[in-house]
Order: structure tokens, then sequence, then C-alpha cells
């Protein structure tokens, strides 16, 4: 990870390069690649200058969420990385959403001097390097699902590696903000148990606007009926992939299609 350097023009700093434009978005989202601790350094400092920051940090996060989303439901068909692409979007963005008020009420607690605004900015570049490295994952994943998306068993290998890769995806978005927090010698306790409870919202959220791939031989849905919980679904996710490498059919047709449902939560 790299440091913030004194000799290092920080771009957020100049009111005149905090626009909506492209060129500013893709200065920002270049800016979070090359060296996340100078917008961290940024944020923690205040000023005016923040007011378009989330913005341009959520946009980021949502072109990785999206362009990740939809080629996750594309291992299916066209129509349903059409499908998955904002659902993605929206589980990334609403769990964050949800989870903001105890950033915030943590960090008090813990003696952090941060207001709302740079709060939500210091999360949002946990999210916007999450997405981020969800884009530049993508054409890994193409190979991935191009390699293990083959039946019987390609469907839980598609949908186990989903969440592989977008675990790797959060571990290095909070581990920039975790790393740039102790550099600037501020504590990362309240950030962990936030973490921790972003996780587990965003675990539930995905589950509840499943499908985002669709099992196999089923209809395409919008939806499915709420049911069991993601926590269930991901225990049964692993144990099919357990039984796949045994050998063994993790079940029958008819099987699969009573428990599908709960097994598509990302």
């Amino acid at each position: 990870m790299s440091t913030c350097s004194s000799s290092e023009p920080l771009p957020l700093a100049s009111s005149s390069s905090i626009t909506f434009a492209p060129a500013g978005m893709l200065r920002t989202a270049e800016l979070l690649l090359r060296n996340p601790s100078a917008v961290l350094a940024q944020v923690q400092a205040g000023g005016p200058e923040l007011r378009e920051l989330p913005l341009r940090l959520a946009l980021c996060a949502l072109a990785g969420f999206g362009a990740f989303g939809f080629l996750l439901g594309f291992t299916r068909s066209p129509l349903a990385g059409l499908a998955a692409a904002p659902k993605l979007m929206l589980v990334g963005l609403g769990s964050l959403a949800v989870c903001l008020p105890a950033l915030h009420v943590y960090g008090r607690l813990l003696g952090a001097r941060l207001n709302a605004l740079q709060a939500v900015c210091e999360a949002l570049v946990a999210l916007g390097t999450t997405g981020l490295t969800l884009l530049g994952l993508c054409p890994v994943w193409l190979v991935f699902a191009n390699i293990v998306n083959h039946p019987p068993t390609g469907y839980f290998h598609v949908m186990l590696g989903s969440l592989v890769f977008l675990g790797l995806a959060a571990l290095r978005g909070i581990g920039v903000l975790v790393g740039a927090l102790r550099l600037q010698g501020r504590t990362v306790l309240h950030l962990l148990a936030w973490t921790a409870l972003y996780g587990m919202v965003g675990m539930q959220m995905a589950w509840v606007v499943r499908p985002f791939v669709g099992t196999p031989g089923s209809p395409t849905v919008a939806f499915r009926p709420l049911e069991s919980s993601a926590f269930d679904a991901a225990t049964t996710l692993l144990r099919s992939n357990l039984d796949a490498l045994d050998g063994r059919p993790p079940a029958s047709l008819d099987e699969e299609t009573a428990t599908f449902p709960s097994e598509e939560s990302l």
C-alpha cells in the first residue's frame, strides 16, 4: 500500500478539479487506485471541496458492482446479467446506507472527531476501492466462469466463486481503509466491528433480492419468495461444493429444485 507523499499532487484538494465531468471521475478513480491514502488524508483534512466526493466515490463503486453483477448473471443469459447488475449495485450501496449511522456512532464512542460527511467519505473510499477491484477482476471472472460453469455442478461452483471474488474485493477495500487509518494513528476497532455488521447486512440483502444467476432449468424470475436466511444458504452452498469435490452429485434435480432458492444468495 502506498502512502501519501507531500510531493504528489492531490487533485481532490483543488476546487477546480471537483466537478461532475467524466474527466474528474477518472482522476478520482485513478487516485483511488494509485494512492488511496491521499484520498483519505484529504477526507480527514475536511473542507468544502468534499461535497462532491461522495458522488464520485459512489459512482466508482457502482461501476464495479454493476459490471461484476452483469457478468455474474451472464453466466446464465444476457437477460439474467441485465437483471443482476442493478441488484448487486443495490446490495453494495444499500447495505452501506443501512450501516452508515452505526459507523458514525461507533466512531464517536471511540473518540473519532470526524463529522458525518467525513465518515461517509471514508466508508465510500473502501466501497469505491472494492468496486474498482471488482472491475479489475472481471476478466479473471470470465475465465473462471468459463472453466467451471458446466453441468451438473457448475452452478454451485459459480455461486461459491462469486462469494470468493466479492470477498477478495471487499477485503482489499477494507484493508486500504484500515491501513490508512493506522498510518494516521487512529483507532480501527470501530471500523472492524462495522465491517462485520456491513458483511452480515450485505449477505442478507443479497439473499432478499436473489436470484443473481437462477436455478438451472427454471424460468428466469426477478425475485424469489423469502425463505430461510442468507447464512443457511451459505452453509448449503458450501456443502454442495464439498459434495461435488467428493465426486457425489449435490442432489437430484427434484431435490435441487426444493433447495436452490436459498442457495442463490450472494
